[in-house]
């Protein structure tokens, strides 16, 4: 009865864009376009780097090709880990590992004292 503030649901503001934040006040404010345009003015004076409207999403093929850039440039930023990779591979397979093993099976024992 004496509280005369109007409470709006914050949690449904969602300031990716200018339209996008006007329709978010508008829904806040229960339709209420002036209380709606109260709020937009509070909160746009504090956003004024927001874009007008929302950013356009890059299609199959445009983010096909940003994630075959970001894996070939990975792999040549990593040349050198992935070729120490496969010499050890490749050195496991040729019986170099099996050489080694043979060679401790050759120890003679350790005498007694």
């Amino acid at each position: 009865m004496f509280n005369n503030k109007v409470a709006f649901d914050t949690k449904q503001l969602i300031p990716t864009s200018k339209i996008s934040l006007k329709l978010s006040c508008l829904n806040a404010c229960n339709n209420d376009i002036a209380k709606a345009e109260e709020l937009y003015d509070y909160m746009m004076k504090d956003l004024n780097s927001l874009p007008d409207t929302e950013p356009m999403m890059p299609s199959g093929i445009q983010r096909f090709k940003m994630g075959a850039d970001d894996i070939i440039g990975w792999l040549t930023d990593h040349k050198d880990l992935i070729q120490q990779g496969i010499g050890l591979v490749q050195g496991l397979r040729g019986g170099k590992v099996a050489e080694v093993v043979s060679n401790i099976a050759n120890v003679p024992p350790i005498p007694k004292m």
